[in-house]
């Protein structure tokens, strides 16, 4: 179904309602795409093993791509900012990983990579801060009190305290 704009705001005179949907920001450029979830689980599968064989630039390029298919997807601003903290992007690091937890405050992996990335930025109440509430949220959780990311945030604390 086609639908006449009344504006021209984009140059474009037709457009069918799911990319009207898309600029008007009701639908998720992957939606409007035709993109499934099945199918962006697949590329987000890719980009983590890239991530894990150190591929790091290729991995930020899936997953800024995916992040751009589904913004609203924490787990993309997540992996992004964890790839930027292994560059050494920090800046960059700090932002994704901030984007992730105004999605999910309770994001135990963004909390962990942005309390390093705070400790690596100096700033050290910040990073004090995010990697207590790993350890808190992590000694909640019933199914692994123990995690990677509460061993870790441990970790770095024990450096900044």
């Amino acid at each position: 179904m086609l639908i006449k704009l009344s504006e021209h705001r984009f140059g474009l005179s037709l457009m069918t309602k799911f990319e009207q949907d898309w600029v008007q920001s009701r639908v998720s450029l992957g939606a409007a795409a035709g993109w499934n979830t099945e199918e962006m689980r697949v590329i987000a599968d890719l980009g983590y093993k890239l991530a894990q064989q150190g591929r790091n630039d290729e991995a930020i390029t899936i997953f800024e791509g995916l992040a751009a298919l589904a913004p609203a997807t924490a787990y993309f601003q997540t992996a992004l900012g964890a790839l930027h903290l292994r560059n050494g992007e920090l800046q960059q690091a700090l932002q994704y990983l901030s984007a992730a937890l105004e999605s999910d405050p309770a994001d135990i992996a963004a909390l962990t990579n942005r309390g390093e990335t705070y400790m690596r930025l100096g700033e050290r109440h910040a990073a004090i801060r995010d990697l207590q509430m790993v350890v808190e949220l992590s000694s909640r959780q019933v199914f692994d009190p123990l995690s990677l990311h509460q061993v870790r945030a441990r970790a770095l604390l024990t450096q900044l305290l």
